[in-house]
């Protein structure tokens, strides 16, 4: 390494390696999201769902990362993935009722929290939903207006 001198911008600007372990890419990006560390994990996981994109927890992982980082598009398609990919899961259905009640989808959030609490597979699961619910409801009760963007005017209405 004579003559060589090495500065500290040259390290930091190292390229990410390309992993090709999905088991491996999921655990670092949950480890990443466990430490708040929400864009690492999103890109560990991309590389993840890039690799098998047909894979339940992958997706589950990905949008609870996106959905920290208010890319709340991607979010949702990943959390929908998810549950698409694992009908009968509790996770995938309650993070995404999570989300909906993040962005202001009462109805939708609702209909998924009812789906996780019917393929809850214990107690501590069903406390999850009620826990969310409580603290919803207490949220909504301080609110003077909560917009339902989902329900649409009749012509009714309208006139």
């Amino acid at each position: 390494m004579e003559g060589q001198a090495f500065s500290v911008d040259q390290v930091a600007k190292r390229p990410t390696p390309i992993i090709r372990d999905v088991d491996a890419l999921l655990r670092n990006g949950l480890d990443l999201i466990e430490r708040n560390r929400f864009e690492q994990a999103a890109s560990l996981l991309r590389q993840a769902a890039g690799l098998q994109p047909d894979t339940a927890m992958v997706q589950l992982a990905l949008g609870i990362a996106l959905g920290r980082l208010l890319r709340i598009p991607e979010a949702t398609a990943a959390l929908e993935r998810a549950a698409e990919l694992d009908p009968t899961g509790f996770y995938p259905r309650f993070r995404l009722g999570e989300l909906y009640l993040r962005i202001g989808l009462p109805t939708r959030a609702q209909e998924e929290l009812q789906r996780a609490m019917d393929l809850s597979t214990d107690t501590e699961q069903r406390q999850m939903v009620r826990n969310l619910l409580a603290a919803d409801a207490r949220r909504d009760a301080k609110r003077a207006w909560r917009p339902n963007f989902l329900r649409r005017r009749g012509k009714d209405e309208l006139e």
